[in-house]
């Protein structure tokens, strides 16, 4: 069994929900929101798998990033000008990691969307779909993006009801940085932290 084998079953199953109606116009759009909703558990398992795999890695750069952070008040606060730039810059670039490490996490979300739409040219480019009730036409890229945005919040909302993604959510929310960012007390010191002098009453 060669690619085009998997491709043709691949092909069947995302264009029948499309002939579930006898209105052409109408079963484009439920079989267009059934693709995005696809792409939406596709691009959400994809993300969990991978917060699953680099929990750890994660969880140590938000730890990283609030610990700089902190530290970089501290010496603020006591007017320690020289410490506290030394620190701000080790904190922006915890933060500058943590910012694209999310990112890229994001990103890994929306691959599916990409293949949904080449799939979509090949089946309806050159189309002008009808809009129902409006009489208006539209092509099928602004179609799809309509409807994938739509099925992406539903999709968010249904996924705290199944035990898989919840269980991600729990990760996602047990992944929160070691260290708060509060500053009206010093954090437990570390042996890898530099002793940074605190003003009285901080």
């Amino acid at each position: 069994m060669g690619i085009d084998f998997w491709l043709n079953i691949g092909d069947l199953i995302l264009i029948a929900p499309y002939r579930w109606l006898a209105n052409p116009a109408w079963g484009w759009w439920l079989g267009t929101f059934i693709l995005g909703l696809w792409c939406s558990l596709l691009g959400e398992l994809t993300m969990a798998v991978a917060m699953w795999l680099n929990r750890e890695p994660i969880r140590q750069v938000l730890s990283d990033t609030a610990r700089r952070h902190n530290q970089s008040m501290r010496a603020l606060k006591a007017g320690d000008g020289q410490a506290y730039k030394g620190i701000n810059k080790l904190a922006n670039e915890a933060f500058g990691k943590a910012f694209f490490l999310q990112l890229a996490m994001g990103m890994g979300s929306l691959w599916p969307a990409f293949l949904a739409a080449a799939w979509l040219q090949a089946r309806f480019a050159g189309l002008e779909i009808p809009l129902p009730l409006v009489g208006w036409q539209v092509g099928y890229i602004p179609g799809f993006l309509v409807m994938y945005l739509l099925s992406r919040v539903i999709f968010s909302r249904l996924k705290r009801r199944i035990p898989f993604f919840k269980r991600t959510l729990a990760l996602a929310r047990s992944l929160a940085p070691e260290e708060r960012l509060e500053l009206l007390g010093p954090p437990p010191k570390k042996k890898e932290d530099p002793d940074i002098p605190v003003a009285p009453g901080s």
